[in-house]
């Protein structure tokens, strides 16, 4: 059986829903408190080489998060996430300790070059490299080995299977890990990152935790699921889990405290979760942003008709979502449906 590790990503992937403002004590806070509860893995933000503002979980450099980790780092590694347009080969620094353990390294499929040397430099300066390439199923399983094979020349720490629009079940989930599984050194970790657009995400990191393996995998999470859109699998749901099927390790309560202290006001005033928009989108195997812009656009659309607006789409911009393309289409949507 597979030893299991979590992770959390709420000061990353949360951080969408509130432009990344937690304030810099709240960052501290959190982050102390999660090392506390025992998560393996905690994810403190992005790092982004532009100018630094105060109060986000966005740093410029891998020295600057040094002063947001704890003194008592428990038995927890500290990350941050890097997308391959905002922090480049040469602002990775050397590991010394005395900040961050790892970098994640976040690409789409037409970013391999870039995410490669990004990987190549962060294990040559001694970090854990975790590699997460976005919307793994937008990858056929030939391309997806191909990449594999390319990644594994430069010995990361992990692999993640990237659900981005929270369409994969357990059977997507297990072919791509197949794949990992069958190429990856046996001392690599496998990752899954869900999204929770159809529901999903609890079930199968249930399946997850039941593979026949002698691998670590880790499994992403976030408080009360917090991330933009449909949002992340539940740490607290799967530390519960966890602590029920495995024997318990993480500090549920104070996990809870740290929900009620700092997740739950935001939850009042800001919305993320399942909703039957996002679940359209992952339907119709779509970005999810085409949900959120266009309920800002026009919040009163109904599902039915969004259903409609969705199969507009052209399948070449499914994966492509900005503002003014979302708003295009709904104007040829209109005089369609007048």
């Amino acid at each position: 059986m597979s030893q299991i590790k979590l992770l959390d990503c709420t000061l990353r992937d949360g951080g969408y829903i509130i432009n990344w403002d937690f304030g810099d004590e709240v960052i501290v806070d959190i982050i102390s408190k999660l090392s506390e509860a025992r998560l393996d893995f905690i994810e403190c933000g992005y790092l982004n080489a532009s100018n630094y503002v105060p109060n986000k979980s966005i740093f410029t450099s891998i020295e600057q998060m040094a002063n947001f980790l704890p003194t008592n780092r428990h038995t927890s590694k500290f990350l941050a996430m890097i997308d391959v347009a905002q922090f480049f080969p040469e602002n990775i620094t050397p590991y010394s300790g005395n900040s961050i353990d790892g970098l994640r390294i976040v690409f789409y499929k037409h970013q391999v070059k870039e995410a490669l040397l990004l990987a190549k430099k962060s294990v040559e300066q001694g970090y854990q490299t975790f590699m997460q390439p976005m919307v793994t199923i937008d990858y056929t399983l030939h391309e997806y080995e191909n990449l594999i094979r390319e990644i594994v020349k430069f010995d990361p720490h992990c692999i993640s299977i990237v659900d981005s629009f929270g369409y994969m079940n357990k059977q997507d989930n297990k072919r791509y890990f197949n794949i990992i599984d069958a190429i990856a050194p046996k001392n690599m970790m496998i990752g899954f990152h869900s999204h929770n657009n159809m529901d999903l995400a609890f079930i199968c990191a249930q399946d997850v935790i039941d593979y026949d393996t002698n691998r670590i995998l880790t499994i992403d999470s976030s408080l009360e699921g917090m991330g933009r859109c449909a949002g992340n699998l539940y740490t607290e749901i799967i530390v519960q889990y966890y602590n029920s099927v495995l024997g318990s390790k993480y500090d549920l309560e104070i996990i809870l405290d740290v929900i009620g202290k700092y997740i739950e006001p935001i939850k009042k005033e800001k919305q993320w979760g399942y909703s039957p928009y996002f679940f359209i989108t992952a339907l119709y195997e779509c970005h999810p942003n085409f949900a959120t812009y266009l309920l800002e656009l026009e919040p009163k659309i109904s599902v039915s008709e969004f259903k409609q607006f969705v199969q507009l789409i052209p399948k070449d911009m499914k994966t492509k979502c900005k503002k003014p393309y979302v708003k295009e289409l709904y104007d040829i949507f209109r005089i369609k449906n007048k």
